[in-house]
């Protein structure tokens, strides 16, 4: 699913441990990006670079407190460190995480032009912070080059549906979005289709699936 349309762009994934931020992943690294996988097992990230590795992507595990200043900065400079480059960002952890992590990944995406950020808001009890932030973060940062928006869980919500989504956001398809939440699992069905009829289908500017994902 739109191999190639992060090609050449360096993404951190917070929570990449295990589940949701694991299957983003590992989607990130199949569009072409380089992946810096963040969370506090160690061990989990190891086996996950590795298994990204083995399947012929490039990742690194970057053990990270979310909660903690220092390790967040230290994340991003890990980051710049090992690519000289911040593009894309999916924040896979609770509100002050999320924040924290903002507050890090846009001035490093702002020394190269730009980049996106996607804030992961799952649950009901934190789902609108999340998407307060969310537009008060892309509105604040409307000029600087920086998308930023949410992807919100409900019912019947598979891990694939949340890594499809936020690849899009991600994605130069999404290049005029910005302080939206996508909705899922209503997944656009572009984005799960093969052949060229898919890649036509999802390639059209606007297409109406997309636009009902979008709160």
């Amino acid at each position: 699913m739109m191999r190639g349309a992060l090609s050449g762009r360096t993404a951190i994934v917070t929570g990449a441990g295990r589940g949701i931020g694991g299957t983003a992943s590992c989607a990130l690294s199949r569009a072409g990006a380089s992946v810096v996988l963040a969370a506090h097992d160690g061990l989990a990230l190891e086996a996950l670079a590795a298994d990204i590795s083995s399947a012929g992507g490039h990742a690194v595990a970057v053990p990270t407190d979310v909660t903690n200043p220092v390790s967040v900065r230290r994340l991003v400079e890990q980051t710049l460190g090992a690519f000289g480059r911040l593009d894309n960002a999916f924040n896979n952890a609770h509100v002050r995480g999320v924040s924290l992590a903002m507050k890090y990944e846009i001035p490093a995406m702002r020394r190269t032009g730009g980049g996106c950020i996607v804030n992961m808001a799952p649950t009901a009890d934190t789902q609108a912070a999340v998407i307060e932030l969310t537009r008060t973060a892309a509105r604040d940062f409307a000029d600087s080059g920086v998308r930023i928006n949410a992807v919100a869980t409900g019912p019947q919500c598979s891990a694939e549906d949340v890594a499809n989504a936020v690849v899009w956001l991600c994605s130069g398809e999404a290049s005029l979005v910005t302080g939206e939440t996508v909705r899922v699992p209503m997944v656009c069905r572009c984005l799960r289709a093969e052949g060229a009829q898919g890649q036509a289908q999802y390639a059209t500017k606007g297409c109406a699936c997309m636009r009902r994902l979008l709160a």
